[in-house]
């Protein structure tokens, strides 16, 4: 990931990146808290969209929140 983070600073300030919500994902997401990403703030993600209240979706391994951190 650091040689990412590298590749991606020549072209931007942030990095970022999305994951899934299931426990299956877990290292993935404490690996990512670990080296300083964040939720983008904008919810969960599916399809192409962010989801808005009420808003009816499976619950599958497409369900991502996105993270992102300042370079």
């Amino acid at each position: 990931m650091g040689k990412a983070e590298t590749i991606v600073r020549e072209r931007s300030e942030v990095s970022g990146l999305g994951v899934g919500l299931f426990s299956d994902y877990g290292a993935a997401q404490a690996l990512y808290v670990n080296r300083g990403y964040v939720p983008d703030g904008n919810g969960i993600f599916k399809d192409g969209e962010y989801l808005q209240y009420s808003q009816q979706v499976i619950v599958d391994d497409d369900l991502n929140l996105f993270l992102v951190k300042r370079l």
